[in-house]
């Protein structure tokens, strides 16, 4: 079999151009004193776990009510160019978002990406957060990710009291930072990064002396039976997977400051504030604690607080993301799952062998994820099947119990109540638990996007605006996705004009202006003819691809 190669000219397969640390002198061409992110700006991206839809989750499993994505106030603390609300101020036309960041540069980005996309319900604002007051009126969800680990105590205090002063009285407050004791390790590396930049005051130079110091020192130091040498061997490694933007922002600002989640708790109760839970589910499940430490856990914690606090203990925990509410919110701290019938499901777990008669007691395993769930239980297997089927689609959870009693039981619709009620219970319960593992997602809004590849297909109009200048773009679930050279090119043009032939002859424009190299074993093909029949296959693949990364609406 011949071997097809396709990149875009001067640039290899999928590959980033890497960003350019501005120097002070050059950044934005202003005048004024620029923070730390005008000269360095942070790549905006999308972040799933504080979305609306992500918060609402949570936030009805524990008894609130909170409002619909599709019809809400957001508010974003530390919005950088809108990464994270601009896609969903696409999504949800009826919502309302408002972005307050320090940078000018930064802020002024986003508004050019708001003016392309016509987008009304949506504003990027340069100012200082402690400006910020009871005028810009209450927020169901208020987000502030990466932000208050490094900004110094007052404004901390003010994140905090916005939390209280803008938050709607059933809204929910997402507040990230580095935490105890797991930063501790951390903030080792931190400490000697920082020494070694010290004498350096250009971004680059400080971010290559950095990164230098802990390669020699991961190199130096034994790591064999030597707790240390391992330590700057696996910060190594993190940090080679980091783009310098990140390594200046997370280890290198003035400012990072990590917390005990009891401490970070002490400051939000005194502003009227309580513990929600966490933007992440299964950072709060005890499913994997030993049953004796479990009992040892319940033992010396007095309540839900301390029980957190004393299992970042016991993880080592070094991030967290906390959901916050008003003190006068009545919270379920059991969760009942009852609560989930309103959501919406879906997973990437696919069964590990074919499972012939779901109605039999025989064990299932379903893998995806980095998890494994395994079950007997017909009416579960029946869900996780669909589920497969029709993944990256969500399916409503009631819709999802008709469809697998249906599957069990062709006459499920004469079976009485309570056997209706027994099968919810049977489904929902299990799928909390792979809800907590990663395996299973729950959305409080349907999904946005179509799997199906039509005639003229149309793809999300932010991703075929990022695709123009970037291999990295936004989804319909609210996801980076990076693009080979091909898929890039044939996103940008899926803007509902133009069928399959049309496409094809689009590619073959750009063979032919050398914008795309095509090679058959290792030779370039620019035959018109030649071009159009090997691009014929892999065109088909992309749209496929593209369908199921969740970038296609129609």
């Amino acid at each position: 079999m011949s071997n097809i190669g396709i990149a875009e000219a001067g640039v290899g397969e999928g590959e980033e151009v890497p960003a350019t640390l501005a120097s002070p002198e050059v950044a934005a061409g202003s005048r004024a004193p620029m923070n730390s992110y005008d000269q360095v700006p942070y790549k905006s991206h999308p972040f799933v776990q504080c979305t609306p839809d992500r918060l609402a989750v949570i936030a009805t499993l524990y008894g609130m009510k909170p409002a619909p994505p599709a019809r809400c106030r957001v508010l974003e603390l530390g919005c950088s160019s809108g990464g994270n609300l601009l896609p969903l101020a696409k999504r949800f036309p009826d919502s309302e978002f408002l972005g307050i960041d320090g940078s000018a540069r930064q802020a002024a980005d986003g508004r050019e990406i708001i003016r392309r996309l016509g987008l009304g319900n949506i504003r990027l604002e340069h100012r200082d957060i402690l400006e910020i007051g009871p005028e810009l009126g209450q927020f169901d969800y208020i987000i502030t990710h990466g932000v208050f680990s490094w900004v110094p105590p007052s404004v901390q205090e003010k994140i905090l009291r916005i939390c209280t002063e803008n938050l709607s009285p059933n809204g929910v407050a997402y507040v990230s930072y580095n935490a105890y004791p797991g930063w501790h390790m951390r903030g080792i590396i931190r400490d000697m990064m920082l020494y070694r930049a010290r004498p350096f005051e250009r971004p680059a130079d400080r971010v290559r002396h950095a990164r230098a110091l802990v390669d020699f020192l991961a190199e130096s130091v034994p790591a064999e039976d030597n707790a240390y040498g391992m330590l700057l061997r696996r910060e190594l490694e993190s940090l080679r997977r980091k783009e310098d933007d990140y390594l200046f922002h997370e280890h290198l600002e003035a400012c990072n400051q990590a917390f005990y989640f009891h401490q970070f708790m002490e400051m939000a109760t005194a502003k009227g504030l309580q513990y929600l839970g966490e933007a992440d589910y299964g950072a709060m499940s005890l499913a994997n604690v030993p049953p004796a430490a479990l009992k040892v856990l319940h033992a010396v914690a007095e309540d839900r607080l301390a029980l957190e606090q004393y299992m970042d203990f016991l993880r080592n925990r070094m991030f967290r993301q906390t959901l916050l509410c008003h003190e006068a919110v009545k919270v379920d701290e059991e969760g009942g799952p009852e609560r989930a019938l309103g959501l919406y499901v879906s997973s990437p777990a696919k069964p590990e062998g074919p499972i012939v008669d779901v109605c039999s007691r025989a064990k299932a395993v379903f893998r995806g994820a980095g998890a494994v769930t395994t079950t007997t239980e017909p009416v579960m297997k029946a869900a996780m099947l669909h589920l497969a089927e029709i993944w990256p689609r969500a399916v409503s959870v009631t819709e999802l119990i008709a469809v697998a009693r249906s599957r069990v039981n062709p006459v499920a619709a004469l079976v009485d109540v309570t056997q209706v009620s027994a099968d919810s219970r049977k489904l929902v319960e299990p799928l909390l638990r792979c809800y907590a593992t990663g395996q299973v997602e729950f959305a409080a809004s349907p999904s946005s996007f179509t799997t199906t590849v039509s005639q003229r297909p149309i793809a999300s109009e932010l991703a075929r605006l990022q695709a123009q200048g970037s291999h990295r773009v936004t989804n319909l679930r609210h996801e980076s996705v990076t693009l080979d050279d091909l898929h890039r090119h044939v996103l940008r043009h899926l803007d509902g004009k133009n069928d399959r032939a049309e496409l094809l002859g689009k590619l073959a424009e750009l063979v032919a202006q050398g914008l795309l190299v095509l090679r058959q074993d290792g030779r370039p093909i620019d035959e018109v003819s030649r071009v159009r029949e090997t691009l014929d296959s892999p065109l088909s693949d992309a749209l496929a691809r593209l369908a199921n990364d969740a970038l296609l609406t129609g």
